[in-house]
């Protein structure tokens, strides 16, 4: 009887082992590889909607910086610092969604100018070195019946500097990107988004 008490709390103690191994594996995948996210906002609007579940490549950009047209995921004001920040903002992120919250400075836009680009919105128009942006991702307003490029007021030409990107919500009229809050700084970033995984309606890959 002793032998078959010992036997259950040892397969107990197995059990709870993988438990916390999984969680452990999960959590560094979370935090250091690919992490889901969800849209909570509208100005990524109509390429993402607010309640689209997100994968989120957490290595995108080790060694390399974003592209144009890259949809990517940063924290704004708020510097990923390495293993331990990352850690830490997943460890937050959890907390915050036990409270049925979540973090509001993390937002999602598109890459539009990256360092060395000279930028320029005029008469509603976006211009990237100079050449004028057709864009099809960018929504058209209903009522405009036209991409709000300058829904903040024009911006004159400028060079984007090392280190910063210019980022836009697709949703130009109803969307806070850097018309409003400036350049994201690479710092800030914590991946590029690349799959959709929720509504199954829209599930697959993002751009």
């Amino acid at each position: 009887m002793e032998h078959r008490k010992k036997s259950i709390w040892r397969e107990v103690a197995e059990w709870v082992m993988l438990i916390v191994a999984a969680f452990l594996i999960a959590s560094v995948i979370q935090s250091e590889l690919f992490a889901l996210t969800e849209v909570n906002m509208s100005s990524m609007k109509d390429t993402l909607i607010q309640g689209d579940k997100l994968i989120m490549n957490k290595l995108a950009y080790i060694g390399a910086d974003p592209k144009h047209g890259d949809i990517i995921v940063f924290l704004r004001d708020e510097p990923v610092k390495g293993v331990i920040g990352r850690a830490s903002i997943y460890i937050s992120d959890i907390e915050k969604k036990l409270h049925g919250e979540f973090r509001r400075n993390r937002l999602i836009k598109r890459v539009i100018g990256v360092p060395g680009d000279t930028i320029e919105i005029k008469n509603d128009i976006l211009y990237v070195n100079g050449v004028e942006q057709k864009e099809s991702y960018a929504r058209v307003d209903p009522y405009a019946n036209k991409v709000l490029n300058s829904s903040s007021g024009d911006i004159d030409k400028f060079t984007v500097p090392p280190g910063k990107f210019f980022v836009m919500g697709d949703n130009r009229g109803e969307s806070l990107d850097s018309r409003s809050f400036g350049l994201v700084e690479k710092s800030w970033i914590e991946g590029r988004a690349i799959f959709r995984i929720l509504p199954f309606s829209k599930i697959g890959g993002v751009k």
